[in-house]
């Protein structure tokens, strides 16, 4: 009530709170202040969440006012993809360099193990020569079967 902004700011940014910032963030937007709900971004930058900034600039027409939020962000995020890209990178040329100078092959899942699980479900592609999971059935386990409610190639000329 007394437009102490930038204190009620600088307080939520010492908080820590994700809740206070965003409950600030959304007082601004109410209040129909779009410098503050700026000023606030920058501020409390660590503290709020990109989906909530993200939606709340939408709903109220103030992209403009967060798009140096979404900038930043999304050089944050390129930062942090390159440095993992190169980790990653570096991490498997030293497997390559450890299992091909004392003649062995890799350990059956050693450079796949680097990568973490990956694609849906988790799963990790296996390498040549490696049995499939299910194998001489479908995804489902029935072999021979057509899954529930699936489309078999004959109902479509064996495509």
């Amino acid at each position: 009530k007394d437009k102490l902004y930038k204190d009620a700011m600088t307080t939520a940014r010492v908080s820590g709170s994700t809740e206070i910032a965003e409950d600030l963030l959304r007082y601004f937007v109410e209040s129909g202040n779009p410098a503050c709900f700026s000023a606030c971004l920058f501020t409390c930058y660590d503290l709020v969440r990109s989906d909530v900034v993200m939606e709340l600039a939408w709903r109220h027409g103030l992209t403009n006012e967060a798009m140096p939020y979404f900038i930043n962000l999304v050089r944050e995020y390129q930062n942090k993809v390159d440095t993992l890209t190169s980790e990653v990178s570096d991490l498997k040329a030293k497997v390559e360099r450890s299992g091909g100078s004392n003649g062995a092959a890799p350990a059956a899942n050693g450079p796949n193990q680097l990568m973490g699980p990956a694609g849906l479900g988790g799963r990790l592609l296996l390498g040549p020569g490696a049995p499939a999971p299910n194998a001489g059935g479908n995804l489902f386990g029935n072999a021979g079967q057509s899954a529930p409610g699936s489309m078999s190639g004959s109902q479509f000329g064996g495509f």
